[in-house]
């Protein structure tokens, strides 16, 4: 998919697998495992530009949505460094 991010002004070309999808107050977000950082990523659905489905495969996450939501709360309470 092409994605833009406003913080830098620019578009990136990103290959993701889809995780799950869901709604804020403001936003629709695609929570994806990003290739690109190899990490977990959300992306606004409004910023896709472009958006290619492959006949590529890949092997589920093996988490819920809750766990993942878990994780992303120890990582923003840890210290920076």
């Amino acid at each position: 998919m092409e994605y833009y991010s406003p913080d830098n002004d620019a578009t990136t070309k990103r290959l993701v697998e889809p995780f799950a999808l869901y709604s804020t107050q403001e936003n629709w977000l695609l929570i994806a495992w990003c290739r690109l950082r190899m990490d977990f990523r959300s992306f606004r659905l409004d910023r896709i530009k472009t958006l290619n489905l492959l006949d590529e495969q890949f092997e589920p996450q093996k988490m819920s949505l809750q766990e993942y939501f878990k994780i992303c709360l120890e990582k923003s309470s840890q210290p920076l460094t």
